[in-house]
């Protein structure tokens, strides 16, 4: 088994600059990650593919520094976003590119067995556009597979796929991880299937390293707003938002106890008012019903609140323009950013 390791990169591009980032990469581990547009998610896989080299620095595989190496002497599998399928090949000379540049002697063999394991024996002679969203991602990833990499690197694999297709790539990645013990980085915007595969998580912000942890960490201690929103946390306000409010304001009651990158708090029940707290008015926007109760959209003090009513639910829902009131304890109140308290109750 291979081990990966990442030893402060740094990385330029343009005038964009990615790092310090280190990563312990072992058999059989997952890393998830996030970060907003412009984060240098993208940057930071193709620097560990080869196709940007390093600006300081070192990437090592087994302990040899291959960070000057070309793409093809890493022994890593890479998928980029839009997964790059050849759309003059069909699955299964996409699926034999990588054997045939090496001049593998079982690259029939091969193929065949990748096209048996992610069940595309029936599409091996289709054209990429003749396959559906999840299909090609099975292709993407038995390419990868092709060539035997010792490290796995993803930009958004569930990206458009639906409900079924999206549940079957989680069990590939699954199978990758406990079977073949090949350790992967993932960039995902989705949370649901980035807690179910990965097992640590790497927070980028405008080219640095915003948080590095494992999932309960982030769970209990998002950086900022944006990992707040990701870990699940519907009323997320940054720095900018809780600007102004008048005195005793619901905006300047929680600038009070924010920290430097804003405040996050779990959707509060209007029909479970909790004691030791301050109530506070809101007006009903919007109500769906679903199987976690009925989700209200709501506003006070010009913040957009979501409310939520545990089930079971009991008609009829509150119409837009409704007054409802909540209330909030200090204690279940998240303050995001460096140095801010934490201990938030989830």
């Amino acid at each position: 088994m291979t081990r990966w390791v990442v030893e402060r990169m740094e990385t330029a591009l343009d005038r964009f600059q990615l790092g310090p980032v280190s990563l312990d990469l072992s058999p059989g581990s997952a890393v998830a990650v996030l970060g907003p547009s412009g984060a240098g998610k993208t940057t930071l896989l193709r620097t560990l593919a080869g196709f940007l080299h390093p600006r300081q620095g070192r990437i090592l595989r087994d302990g040899v520094d291959i960070s000057r190496w070309l793409p093809e002497e890493r022994g890593l599998g890479y998928v980029p976003q839009g997964l790059g399928l050849f759309p003059q090949r069909t699955v299964a000379r996409n699926i034999r590119y990588p054997l045939e540049i090496r001049n593998a002697s079982d690259a029939e063999s091969r193929t065949r067995e990748l096209l048996e394991r992610f069940h595309l024996s029936a599409l091996a002679d289709r054209y990429p556009s003749r396959l559906s969203g999840g299909e090609q991602q099975r292709v993407a990833i038995a390419r990868a597979l092709a060539a035997g990499p010792s490290l796995v690197v993803w930009d958004e694999p569930w990206q458009g796929l639906d409900v079924v297709a999206r549940y079957e790539l989680g069990q590939v990645l699954h199978d990758l991880r406990e079977t073949d013990r090949i350790p992967m980085v993932v960039v995902t915007h989705d949370p649901s299937l980035a807690f179910s595969v990965a097992d640590s998580f790497l927070v980028l912000h405008e080219g640095r390293v915003r948080d590095q942890c494992d999932a309960t960490a982030l769970l209990r201690a998002p950086s900022d707003a944006f990992a707040a929103r990701f870990v699940g946390f519907e009323n997320v306000y940054d720095a900018d938002a809780l600007r102004g409010g008048a005195p005793g304001s619901f905006r300047t009651w929680l600038r009070q106890w924010a920290g430097p990158e804003g405040i996050a708090f779990a959707s509060p029940d209007p029909s479970a008012v909790a004691p030791g707290g301050p109530l506070w008015d809101t007006v009903v926007r919007s109500a769906r019903p679903g199987p976690t109760g009925v989700t209200i959209e709501s506003r006070c003090d010009e913040l957009l609140v979501t409310l939520r009513v545990a089930p079971p639910v009991t008609p009829p829902l509150p119409a837009p323009g409704t007054r409802l009131r909540f209330s909030l304890r200090p204690e279940s109140l998240l303050a995001l950013g460096p140095g801010a308290s934490r201990g938030v109750a989830i």
